[in-house]
């Protein structure tokens, strides 16, 4: 089987494309998806203080709440439910 000159070229550029970048392709993927932040959207009771994770029983339903990130919530001064975080990556 004959390969032409252009898919041996590509062929070899493919393969050297992680050397020319400085990292392999792996590691430039899992680097970023490392930086990334998640804030998940929660519910705020606000007369209890109380926020609740989507998905959970009062979530949206309380009378006084309102929607906002789990971070601000918690900058805020309000609680998880249950002392259970939703898993938003907060620093």
């Amino acid at each position: 089987m004959r390969r032409s000159i252009a898919t041996t070229l590509v062929a070899v550029m493919m393969l050297s494309l992680p050397l020319v970048l400085g990292k392999p392709v792996s590691a430039r993927i899992s680097t970023r998806a490392t930086v990334e932040t998640r804030d998940v959207r929660v519910w705020v009771n606000t007369r209890s203080g109380v926020y609740w994770c989507p998905g959970t029983r009062y979530y949206g339903k309380t009378k006084q709440g309102k929607y906002m990130g789990e971070c601000a919530a918690r900058k805020a001064g309000y609680r998880p439910a249950y002392g259970l975080a939703c898993g938003s990556s907060c620093q």
